[in-house]
């Protein structure tokens, strides 16, 4: 069995810490087995040759489990084993949070609570609003930061804690993250731990350590001074089952009340309830199509066909965001219609933070010469433009940033239909996609960017229903999934050409 320090910890925190809030506030704060085990764990310790002495082998931990798991109860008593009981008689812990509301109603609130109801730490510590002090320790100081990076630098931790990693959003978080843990790099045994549940953002810094600590796990990153431990449920799981909540939920009939879950469970956003209890990564903060339906939509056997007709939607964003063409082709089968589903996207090859990301500039050309090459890809297909038929694809787009695009296009006989992406068009169209996928009747190949795309849409509530959208002030992209919405509805709707031409011969207007 490993060595390890853990022993220690868990004695100094039953002996020592309270409970920080709830209806145990003030009684001695006893640490469950999967708790207690995760320390063990933490504070193993081995023989380092080129140091010649014991060392702890961990440097960096990210530890990731469902909320209402006391994990920040946890964190508090680690940070006061690690200023009072670690043998640095100058010990600085940081306590580490995305915002100041955080940082002043979580771990360091938590961690000053302990400290005035605990009979031994309240003559061992001094309270302050930002720090905590031992006054017969020279320097040692709890102290409370958030995520004003630049005011951080030249610190010398003994431990830097990071609760909720997940909010740590934007470049922001990442400077943060970065700063803080350079800060425990002086000191023997320092160590940074990082606490969470899961997020929505995978373009984070959470996500970026999470996706570490996989690999780490797996043996495709060699680090021995990363701990990670993540509890989640399998992907493909009913979120509604009480099983799956035991699994994940060590303290499910402690701090985890099984009324508390099923309440959730039956009024929250599938997304919400899989992030925060079953601390599953979703891809957006509202999903807005079942958990897994997608991915069952897997049809490669299904393939566009030359000789039917092909509605294609064009959404062009920004110059330096995406741009997507999405084909749809309506295929009769044993099982009814399904609709095949191909995308073609371009997007902003740079990272938000990368200087180059403001200098890139999506070429429309691009789009043209693909439509181009739909056009002579499906030489048979027909459809409607204003009662006409025109051969060929039907290709919607918003004339907003694409009308002298196409208008090239129709003089070169295409097929292009204005699409203008307001409510009236966009409502029924997000519908009519939702449908199409959560009956099975989609037929994609498995591209990655499109489901992206797909799961990264929310459902955003209008005057006249819910349209798909993109989550507010997340650099994710959407749009293939726009232009999917449009061909399929396209695909859905538009008659045959052979019953436009019966009914133009008698007089009548499809509408």
């Amino acid at each position: 069995m490993p060595k390890t320090q853990g022993q220690r910890v868990i004695r100094f925190i039953e002996q020592n810490t309270v409970h920080p809030d709830g209806p145990l506030i003030g009684k001695p704060f006893l640490l469950h087995p999967y708790w207690q085990q995760i320390i063990l764990e933490l504070f193993e310790v081995v023989w380092d040759e080129r140091e010649q002495r014991q060392r702890r082998r961990y440097s960096e931990a990210l530890i990731g489990v469902p909320k209402k798991n006391a994990k920040t109860s946890v964190m508090a008593a680690l940070g006061l084993y690690f200023l009072i009981a670690d043998g640095d008689p100058s010990a600085l812990v940081i306590s580490a949070a995305a915002s100041e509301e955080q940082g002043a109603n979580l771990l360091y609130g938590s961690a000053k609570t302990m400290c005035e109801l605990s009979p031994s730490l309240s003559r061992l510590t001094a309270v302050f609003d930002r720090e905590i002090l031992v006054p017969s320790l020279a320097r040692a100081r709890m102290r409370n930061v958030t995520s004003k990076a630049g005011t951080n630098d030249g610190l010398n931790a003994r431990a830097v804690l990071a609760d909720e990693l997940h909010e740590w959003k934007g470049q922001r978080g990442r400077d943060l993250y970065a700063v803080l843990r350079g800060s425990v790099g002086a000191r023997p045994d320092a160590m940074s731990i990082a606490i969470t549940t899961a997020g929505f953002d995978q373009d984070s810094i959470c996500y970026d350590r999470y996706d570490y600590g996989r690999k780490v796990q797996s043996g495709e990153i060699p680090d021995e001074r990363f701990y990670f431990r993540w509890l989640e449920a399998p992907e493909d799981c009913d979120y509604r089952d009480p099983d799956v909540w035991q699994a994940v939920n060590p303290l499910l009939g402690h701090s985890v009340l099984a009324s508390y879950l099923e309440d959730r469970a039956k009024r929250e956003p599938e997304s919400v309830f899989r992030r925060s209890q079953l601390n599953q990564w979703v891809a957006a903060e509202n999903i807005w199509i079942p958990y897994g339906v997608w991915d069952s939509c897997f049809s490669p056997d299904l393939d566009l066909d030359p000789a039917l007709p092909l509605f294609a939607g064009i959404d062009m964003a920004r110059n330096i965001d995406s741009s997507a063409v999405v084909m749809v082709q309506r295929r009769e089968t044993d099982d009814g219609p399904r609709y095949v589903v191909r995308a073609r996207v371009w997007e902003n090859p740079y990272r938000e933070d990368d200087p180059r990301y403001a200098d890139w500039r999506m070429n429309n050309q691009l789009v043209v010469e693909f439509c181009r090459e739909l056009f002579a890809r499906f030489p048979k297909a027909a459809c409607t433009i204003d009662e006409e038929v025109k051969p060929g694809p039907c290709f919607a787009y918003d004339p907003w940033r694409f009308r002298p695009e196409a208008e090239t296009l129709t003089g070169e006989g295409l097929a292009m239909l204005e699409y203008p992406q307001s409510d009236s068009r966009m409502v029924p169209a997000s519908q009519a996609l939702y449908e199409a996928i959560v009956g099975r009747q989609v037929a994609h190949d498995g591209d990655s960017v499109l489901k992206r795309h797909i799961q990264s849409v929310t459902a955003d509530q209008k005057e006249r229903g819910w349209r798909i959208s993109k989550p507010r002030g997340s650099p994710k992209k959407i749009d293939a999934a726009v232009a999917a919405a449009i061909a399929v509805f396209l695909a859905q709707t538009q008659p045959p050409v052979e019953e436009v031409s019966v009914y133009q011969s008698r007089g009548l207007t499809v509408i």
